[in-house]
């Protein structure tokens, strides 16, 4: 694979990230992932710049930064849950861990919050494949870079949504391997866009 990817993030990581590069293995570690750890990816600027605008918004608006970045990895390192072939893949490895773990833990199965369970999935399915990069688009009813709709609007967009069957597409890429992240630049920077 070889995709450009745009990274938003807020000013305060600027420096870091200029020294050090998009690095996987200094991320914060969290539990509810999209798809597991890793530096984060949108193959859509704008959508990166709508991230970086809220992540500088939840760190005392220290303004919202984007790096672009080439991500470049093996094809047999990529997991690309928009093809049906590598999802199935996924699903088939994922239905048999869990039937492992059921083996090992009678009576004792792990419990596994829905919002925890497809960042341990992911994690372990990369480790176990040598996977480096994990790609998925995700579809959603809202988003803050679509239309602001009031409550009656939004319910009756979300019942309009679920009658045609189609969402708003987000799609993402997660690196977990700082090899795969090449030629980061910044080129965006909130702050100098002030006038």
């Amino acid at each position: 694979m070889n995709e450009i990817g745009y990274h938003g993030t807020c000013s305060k990581y600027r420096y870091n990230i200029e020294k050090n590069g998009l690095d996987p293995a200094k991320c914060k570690h969290r539990d509810d992932h999209w798809l597991g750890q890793g530096v984060y990816f949108f193959d859509d600027y704008e959508k990166a710049l709508w991230w970086a605008s809220s992540i500088s918004s939840q760190n005392d608006n220290c303004g919202g930064i984007i790096f672009k970045s080439n991500i470049e990895a093996p094809d047999e390192e990529v997991l690309n849950l928009d093809d049906n072939k590598q999802l199935d893949a996924f699903m088939t490895e994922t239905l048999k861990t869990l039937e492992e773990v059921k083996k090992t833990c009678p009576g004792k199965m792990p419990i596994f919050e829905d919002a925890n369970f497809r960042a341990v999935f992911f994690d372990y399915y990369k480790k176990q494949n040598e996977i480096s990069v994990i790609i998925g688009t995700f579809q959603k009813e809202f988003a803050g870079y679509t239309t602001k709709r009031n409550y009656s609007e939004r319910e009756l967009q979300k019942k309009i949504m679920d009658i045609i069957g189609i969402k708003f597409q987000e799609r993402q890429i997660c690196v977990s391997k700082k090899e795969c992240i090449k030629s980061t630049k910044l080129i965006y920077n909130e702050e100098e866009e002030v006038i």
